[in-house]
């Protein structure tokens, strides 16, 4: 490992004031779970490792969850491990809980951080394609001021995100979802479980007394630079009660909006096939919570 110098910043404005002057060559860690991993490696060579841990407006009450009528606020420090073990997150945000389950490994959930979830930008992660299916939102400060960005359109490419030199991305906040509203996350690896996904899917869907449809959401991962909102094959299950042969036109559907690459996980039409299975599971389990009324 390239040697570095050790910052650790106890406030946002301390963070970001010396990421506005060495932003380039400085390296934001929390939980730390990819990026040392990549220190040691030789991929990432920061001069400066800028350390967030430590920063008390990071990491509120809760480990940094908090849930309200106006909806959830999600510290950039906190955990996997607790978004995936929170009562109220599970109850009202079930699609979230249900992706960060099946993150990694215990060990990795533990440590890894929801802030470092996201600004790594990596395609082969969970849980992107759940928080931008609920609507989430990031917060982002900077010393000249703050800004929120829409989660959907905050990765630019692989490992490439809206963050600018200088910015700390501090919160992410989800809405309260409507009543009638469930969620499953789907997910597929070669070998370990804890393994990086050949796919996975996120789906969210909202229905009416009769079963109908009112709304639907399918996010997927691992498929494209970013994460792929499907929204034509969302669009099918409008003010329809699905049936199997809807649900698989819908998952074809979304497997052809996919936009995979050939790599040791697999070829392209193998990933795509793979899209399809689990944006199919993802939104019968959706749909079965719906009809039983539990998330």
């Amino acid at each position: 490992m390239r040697p570095f110098e050790y910052v650790r910043p106890t406030t946002v404005g301390e963070a970001t004031d010396f990421l506005r002057e060495h932003g380039d060559d400085a390296l934001v860690v929390a939980g730390g779970t990819a990026a040392v991993v990549m220190m040691t490696l030789g991929v990432l060579r920061p001069d400066y490792v800028v350390d967030v841990g430590f920063i008390p407006e990071l990491g509120p009450e809760l480990d940094g969850s908090r849930s309200g009528g106006a909806g959830l606020r999600l510290g950039a420090l906190t955990t996997v491990r607790s978004i995936e073990r929170d009562p109220a997150i599970a109850g009202a945000y079930g699609l979230l809980a249900d992706a960060a389950s099946q993150v990694a490994n215990v060990r990795v959930r533990n440590r890894a951080t929801v802030g470092g979830s996201v600004c790594y930008g990596e395609p082969q992660t969970d849980l992107p394609p759940a928080l931008i299916a609920m609507g989430a939102s990031a917060t982002i400060a900077a010393s000249t001021g703050v800004r929120t960005v829409p989660l959907a359109g905050f990765f630019e490419g692989p490992y490439e995100t809206v963050l600018q030199a200088g910015e700390l991305l501090t919160e992410i906040t989800v809405p309260l979802p409507e009543p009638g509203t469930f969620g499953c996350h789907a997910k597929f690896t070669v070998g370990s479980p804890e393994n990086k996904p050949v796919a996975n899917a996120s789906v969210l869907v909202r229905t009416d007394e009769a079963g109908r449809c009112v709304e639907a959401r399918i996010v997927m991962g691992a498929v494209g630079p970013v994460p792929v909102v499907a929204e034509a094959a969302a669009a099918l299950l409008a003010g329809e009660v699905p049936d199997a042969k809807l649900i698989a036109e819908v998952a074809a559907r979304a497997a052809d909006a996919t936009d995979p690459q050939d790599d040791l996980r697999g070829p392209v039409w193998y990933k795509r096939r793979i899209a399809a299975v689990l944006v199919e599971r993802a939104l019968s389990c959706a749909l079965r919570k719906a009809g039983n009324g539990t998330r």
